[in-house]
């Protein structure tokens, strides 16, 4: 496997050699073993009777056409229609279980694939675009489910009839056995002169209906500023350009393919015409070498030794295809998450809730320093709001205590434990977070409260809302809390959503609770019916509020101002506005323009 990636960072492919993406995709066919062997009788219950059936005309030309007895004649026809009567069933068989087999395989295949993102950490999602990922799980897998579902068995089964009649035409003459097989090397050198050219041009195709995938992904995601800025025709262009590069690696790889296929067909056909040529050669310079049965005989294998053939090269171009989406599926199955649970990580005990950060320095893969000399000790149930300027370096500060990245010099401990001693998943379970654009899923507003407890029960849910003082804000949606939110939360407000996710939170019931610039999108009448509700929300709770308004923070228990990474003042509202540093310029800034707007108005 070559390490060599595609200069996208989003589209970027592992080259694997042929053999391991042919073994890999195998293996999930084996995984079904039962199937698997019933698909290997069936194919060779078939096999043998394609083999069999041209004997039947050979004695039947040669031995039963001479003796004129029509009885004799008739009975080699019924032995002939059972053999094909039997040939329909056992190729059935062989068809609907290998389809049957490949399905399933298609199905662990996204399944994996689609746990496999769930899976990956953070950064992964920082760099991929959501628009290729989804192109892999559909358009990719749909190219394996070519391959699996069916044509890869049957590909090795049309392999092993070649290599079957080969052996038997041998065994019956072998002047025309060396005829049939002239054309062989030609068939070879032509095969293996299209497998680059395909390989190529299939893998240019997924590449381009992945960035076509992706543009669709974001055109359909920012239609509203598209139209707000008027860009629909600029957005039109870029996809036309998208669009046609993609319709240019469809065109040269439809002209790979319509070369090959007729090529190969030539091929086939002078096969054909050599064993005419030397057979009816043989049989006038003398009749008694050889018979007419043993020419149609061959005739018969040739068109069996060559139908594999033109079904394989028929496949092989799906067999590419499915290959260039393999080796996009694998590259993203063979990517590890950055941060991953410890040998020996064991679940977050219950705690009290107290947090202390230790970081020396951390960055972003190789970018600037972010956070540098940060140390904060937070005691159970206290409330802290970290502000700064933009790029400060707050979101990055809860960001690490998720362990969405991972401290590599310095370390965050909860109750004194190491959180890269313990499993993700408890940790996630402890840590309750509100982030400032809240993503909500397809379904109700109920479902959507429910979605970090799916055992609640409603009245659970509905104390939830209270303790936020937004059940009046819901109970007067159209349909109440069994209102359809839309995709991402469309048919709500900002507002609404807002407070949908601050439901979820609380009815997870962490103990430390995460608030990131959750008031941000939520109107004045809106602000005030949390904060009525933000004394239940974070009582008993260690908390840590980002907020850019700071009017939401002046009751935090403590308040840390960051600055270019690192902590320059920490105290309390009255404390801090009394120093006359940095937050009170910020504040400043906020306030006196209110108060200008207010006097106005007045």
């Amino acid at each position: 496997m070559s390490l060599d990636r595609a200069d996208d960072p989003d589209a970027r492919t592992y080259e694997y050699k042929d053999r391991t993406l042919l073994w890999r995709m195998v293996k999930y066919l084996l995984a079904y073993r039962t199937l698997f062997i019933a698909v290997v009788i069936f194919t060779a219950l078939d096999i043998t009777i394609n083999v069999w059936t041209p004997f039947v005309l050979m004695h039947a030309i040669d031995t039963d056409f001479p003796t004129g007895n029509i009885q004799v004649i008739l009975l080699t026809a019924l032995l002939y229609i059972t053999l094909q009567v039997f040939s329909w069933l056992t190729t059935y068989g062989q068809e609907y279980l290998m389809a049957l087999m490949g399905q399933r395989a298609i199905y662990d295949i996204r399944q994996e694939l689609y746990m496999h993102i769930q899976d990956m950490s953070e950064d992964f999602h920082d760099h991929s675009s959501s628009g290729r990922i989804i192109s892999r799980l559909t358009n990719d897998v749909d190219r394996m489910s070519e391959l699996l579902s069916g044509g890869l068995i049957s590909t090795f089964a049309q392999i092993f009839i070649i290599f079957v009649i080969g052996i038997v035409i041998f065994t019956v003459d072998s002047r025309l056995a060396l005829a049939s097989l002239a054309v062989v090397p030609v068939l070879l050198f032509t095969t293996l002169y299209f497998r680059k050219l395909l390989r190529e041009a299939y893998r240019s195709t997924r590449k381009t209906i992945s960035s076509v995938t992706a543009n669709y992904a974001e055109s359909i995601s920012g239609a509203k500023v598209t139209k707000s800025f008027a860009r629909e025709r600029i957005s039109a262009e870029i996809f036309d350009e998208l669009n046609r590069a993609d319709y240019n690696a469809n065109v040269d790889a439809g002209k790979a393919q319509a070369t090959f296929f007729p090529s190969i067909r030539f091929i086939s056909g002078l096969g054909i015409a050599i064993v005419l040529l030397v057979g009816g050669a043989l049989y006038i310079q003398d009749p008694l070498t050889i018979t007419l049965g043993t020419i149609v005989l061959f005739l018969q294998f040739n068109d069996r030794f060559f139908r594999p053939i033109l079904i394989i090269a028929n496949f092989y171009t799906a067999v590419q295809s499915a290959f260039a989406g393999g080796e996009r599926i694998f590259t993203i199955l063979d990517s590890r998450p950055t941060i991953m649970d410890r040998p020996d990580a064991a679940p977050l005990p219950d705690i009290e809730g107290s947090i202390e950060f230790k970081i020396n320095e951390f960055r972003y893969g190789d970018g600037p320093v972010v956070l540098h000399d940060f140390y904060l000790k937070i005691p159970p149930g206290e409330t802290i709001a970290l502000v700064g300027d933009t790029g400060a370096g707050k979101t990055t500060v809860v960001s690490l205590l998720n362990r969405f990245y991972e401290v590599k010099d310095g370390s965050i401990k909860i109750d004194g434990i190491d959180i890269r001693s313990v499993t993700q998943k408890s940790l996630h379970a402890k840590v309750g977070l509100v982030l400032q654009d809240p993503f909500l899923f397809m379904g109700t507003v109920k479902e959507n409260i429910r979605y970090g407890r799916p055992g609640a029960s409603d009245d659970e849910i509905i104390t939830a809302v209270e303790a936020i003082g937004a059940r009046r804000i819901f109970e007067s949606l159209e349909k109440g809390f069994d209102t359809e939110v839309g995709e991402r939360g469309s048919r709500l407000s900002e507002g609404e959503r807002q407070l949908v996710s601050f439901a979820r939170a609380l009815l997870s019931d962490p103990k430390i609770l995460v608030l990131d610039e959750a008031t941000s999108s939520v109107d004045v009448y809106t602000e005030h019916a949390i904060q009525k509700g933000m004394r239940a929300l974070l009582a008993g709770r260690t908390s840590i509020v980002i907020a850019h308004r700071l009017s939401t923070i002046v009751k935090a228990d403590r308040i840390v101002v960051i600055e270019k990474g690192s902590i320059v003042e920490t105290g309390t509202h009255a404390e801090l506005m009394s120093r006359r540093g940095k937050y009170h310029s910020l504040y400043e800034l906020q306030i006196k323009p209110r108060a200008i707007r207010a006097s106005v108005q007045k």
